[in-house]
């Protein structure tokens, strides 16, 4: 189900890879209830090919302190990935905040534990700060084609953040280099590839434009390039039949705010799309605790037709699709925000006050929707709650109102449906705690 990992485990920017027969998952690492993004030391889970419900923490695989640029902890370790080198060992790249270099550590398994290798170096005789653009070093994303390993990485907004180098030279978008044997020089200047803010204009790429998170695939002899746009809830794909392009963009591959008139609290996106026998697998995370900081991992399974990836429903089925009958924490929903519809989660330390996520319940519901999709079949649910006053919440499934009942301690309804979800819609006159639901 979705979250992916334990409810008390945050990573988010998850990059998925098959490596020696397993699945594994390599993303930032935030905090329970976090003040600010990926303090944590990277860990992983990985799980069995034939067994995608049943992920292993295979523990901490490098600690923030192994890069001599921060022995004393004090910067953060973000959005990591890892490709395995032409020699057999794997190597994990990853930026410091408010350090405009990627670095890059190795191991001789997909599991860890990795030690610090050194930092990515532009090709010998450059200097990166006379070119007229290049990007900045964030969020790299690694593909190993054959003989050939890619890595991409940039950044681009519109406004200045406190800490970081950002200059109109290195925010232009995404862009792609071929890494040496040594796998830290590159074998050319960084090639721009995806339009960022302000540089989309009249392409196909308009009102989508490149702002983190890039991501290389490739499948079917085309090349995916899979990013954050500036709108930060979605992920995007653009193709080509060239590393170096030209790209087209094609679609929106998954969103956490937007779908089919639904709207989600939201904040940004990261994530990337991983093959799995012959199905194909999106991941990507969600924001828990009301702010930016409590990022949790969540997958979904994507249709894909030889060219072109179909958008991807948020559920809290996941990768193994309906659910069958039993009990879950409320926190398992994949919807929830106040009437009439989710609003964007502020940058900062105190939590929003409407209807969110906290542990394994859902706290603050007042006029507020939550949504649990998809069940295998459901003829009764039951909702528990904690602090319930005066009040009615109503269930639909599909769309369809099944029944309104006044709030108390156990709410019970009876609604017979199948492949269907739940839709909850609360009236509370002060903040009610929803813990479970119960489907029988």
């Amino acid at each position: 189900m979705n979250p992916v990992f334990p409810l008390n485990e945050f990573i988010p920017d998850g990059e998925p890879h098959v490596f020696e027969s397993r699945l594994y998952l390599y993303g930032s690492h935030d905090e329970q209830d976090g003040k600010r993004y990926c303090p944590g030391s990277f860990v992983t889970y990985s799980c069995a090919l034939n067994d995608l419900d049943n992920w292993r923490y295979e523990g901490e695989i490098y600690n923030k302190k192994q890069d001599p640029l921060n022995a004393d902890g004090s910067h953060d370790l973000y959005a990591p990935d890892v490709v395995q080198g032409r020699d057999g060992w794997y190597y994990l790249y990853y930026g410091l905040d408010q350090v405009n270099e990627i670095s890059v550590a190795r191991s001789p398994s997909p599991k860890g534990p990795f030690s610090y290798y050194g930092i990515v170096r532009y090709p010998p005789g450059t200097e990166r700060e006379k070119l007229p653009y290049y990007p900045y070093s964030f969020d790299p994303g690694l593909l190993r084609d054959g003989d050939h390993i890619w890595l991409a990485l940039g950044f681009s907004v519109d406004f200045k953040i406190p800490g970081l180098d950002l200059k109109p030279q290195n925010q232009r978008g995404a862009f792609v280099t071929e890494l040496e044997d040594d796998m830290l020089t590159m074998k050319c200047i960084p090639q721009y590839v995806i339009p960022g803010y302000g540089q989309g204009k009249g392409t196909s790429f308009e009102d989508h434009e490149f702002l983190e998170a890039s991501s290389l695939r490739k499948y079917n002899g085309h090349y995916y390039f899979i990013y954050s746009s500036q709108a930060q809830h979605e992920l995007c794909c653009a193709v080509s039949d060239s590393v170096y392009g030209p790209y087209t963009f094609q679609n929106v591959l998954i969103s956490n705010a937007f779908e089919n008139g639904l709207q989600n609290n939201w904040a940004n996106n990261h994530g990337s799309i991983v093959q799995v026998h012959d199905s194909f697998y999106i991941f990507y995370h969600r924001h828990t605790y009301g702010r930016q900081y409590s990022r949790q991992a969540c997958a979904e399974k994507i249709d894909y037709d030889g060219m072109r990836f179909s958008q991807a429903p948020v559920t809290t089925g996941g990768m193994e699709g309906l659910l069958k009958k039993g009990i879950l924490p409320a926190a398992r929903a994949c919807f929830v925000c106040d009437l009439p519809g989710g609003v964007f989660i502020p940058f900062g330390e105190e939590s929003m006050d409407t209807a969110r996520i906290e542990g394994k319940q859902i706290v603050n519901i007042r006029d507020s929707k939550i949504i649990f999709r998809y069940f295998e079949s459901v003829s009764e649910v039951v909702l528990i709650t904690e602090n319930a006053g005066e009040g009615s919440v109503s269930l639909y499934m599909r769309d369809t109102l099944q029944g309104t009942q006044e709030l108390s301690k156990s709410v019970h309804f009876t609604a017979s449906g199948k492949n269907t979800d739940l839709t909850l819609v609360f009236h509370s006159q002060k903040p009610l705690i929803l813990k479970e639901i119960r489907i029988l």
